[in-house]
């Protein structure tokens, strides 16, 4: 039985990356993330009820589309505003179809997003986020080493953050969160919104 909890995405809707608010309001915000964390919480089981409750990887493909909203990319590899974001996914792809009807019909601060598929290291093409799926484990550190500048790295495996990588899901009381290396992102060039930074697990050592 898989259980997922969704509180943290209620917020990204209600959050402008353009309205600056105080950082009490900041902290007012992370309490009511807490609060929905204990009292929103998605229960998969079988059945009819399981069709309409979202998947790990239905809630972590809505996180990548929300992250793009909250990151700023250096001007050099931010393009036209006028092209879109690209998510790329390396490795074995745990999304299937549900990452394109997550973003179907969206946009992120005005821009499309296209989803671009790199089975093996060689393939890999510029993306502004790219998903490395856990089925690329065993070689991170060859992996993010390859990665240009500009590029929000985005894992879900044991000790992503600590090799490199930028945002890393993981599990917590049996919910998805999300864990930020901010230091990782600046030497990428990005800057990530304080807002996100507010909502993001403490990273482990």
């Amino acid at each position: 039985m898989a259980i997922l909890a969704l509180a943290p995405l209620i917020l990204f809707d209600d959050i402008s990356p353009s309205k600056e608010r105080s950082q009490s309001q900041v902290s007012q915000r992370t309490k009511t993330a807490l609060r929905f964390l204990a009292a929103i919480i998605v229960i998969a089981v079988t059945g009819g009820a399981q069709a309409q409750t979202p998947t790990e990887y239905q809630v972590k493909a809505t996180y990548l589309y929300n992250f793009s909203k909250f990151v700023e990319w250096p001007a050099n590899v931010n393009g036209d505003p006028s092209t879109p974001i690209i998510i790329g996914i390396l490795g074995d792809d745990p999304f299937g179809s549900e990452i394109e009807r997550t973003i179907d019909g969206k946009t992120s601060n005005g821009r499309r997003l296209v989803i671009k598929r790199f089975p093996k290291l060689r393939a890999l093409e510029y993306c502004h986020i790219l998903f490395i799926s856990s089925s690329e484990r065993n070689s991170l550190r060859q992996t993010l080493a390859a990665v240009g500048p500009g590029v929000l790295t985005v894992g879900e495996a044991d000790r992503f953050i600590q090799t490199g990588g930028i945002i890393n899901f993981v599990f917590v009381d049996n919910t998805v969160h999300f864990e930020i290396n901010k230091p990782a992102a600046e030497r990428a060039g990005l800057k990530i919104s304080a807002k996100l930074l507010s909502l993001a697990h403490p990273a482990r050592n």
